[in-house]
């Protein structure tokens, strides 16, 4: 019993030694940006081109799991009610979860990256009907869902101020019952917003 007990004792002595020895090899840079990748775990931005191009609100959050991923969300709330209503959600919610490559080369949780995402969104479509010599508009809105990936890149200043440009494809589901479906939806932004 007393030999199990010393094996054991051992090998948790080698990869102590062993974990040591992997940290020792990382740069300052990299032990720097492990250590701010720790303590700067959350972020908060603004879609600048969605407030420019249309009145809309898009604000992101993500949560740093550790130097290499990310986890958060975006929501879209879209004002717009006179041009390209049919063409752009009015509103969506958009869970991801993000993978950074290039991590060992002093990023943490920056630079280069792919994801993947839910959209949860809703649009709407003017449907047009003849009546007699004159035509009515109604107006029907639509609930989708898509899966989709993404790519982007993410520069974090070590102040923590950021800027984020990030595009995607997602394939929609076909959960509605729209006449004319659609078969993909995009997920497009430039957001700057800061890491604390």
């Amino acid at each position: 019993m007393k030999k199990y007990l010393f094996l054991i004792l051992l090998n948790i002595s080698f990869l102590a030694t062993a974990q040591n020895t992997t940290d020792s090899k990382e740069t300052e840079s990299q032990k720097q940006m492990t250590e701010f990748s720790k303590t700067k775990r959350h972020s908060i931005s603004l879609d600048v081109i969605a407030g420019l191009a249309f009145p809309a609100f898009n604000p992101r959050y993500e949560y740093v799991l550790n130097k290499y991923s990310g986890i958060g969300a975006d929501l879209n709330i879209n004002f717009d009610n006179e041009n390209g209503s049919e063409v752009l959600e009015k509103f969506s919610f958009s869970p991801y979860y993000r993978q950074y490559f290039f991590s060992k080369e002093d990023y943490g949780a920056k630079g280069f990256y792919g994801e993947g995402f839910l959209k949860f969104y809703t649009y709407e479509n003017n449907i047009n009907s003849l009546i007699g010599a004159s035509t009515n508009t109604n107006t029907k809105s639509y609930f989708e869902t898509a899966v989709g990936v993404g790519i982007g890149w993410k520069w974090v200043s070590d102040s923590g101020f950021l800027i984020d440009i990030n595009g995607g494809l997602g394939r929609n589901l076909n959960f509605a019952d729209d006449p004319v479906e659609r078969d993909f939806t995009g997920k497009f932004g430039v957001n700057f917003g800061w890491q604390f």
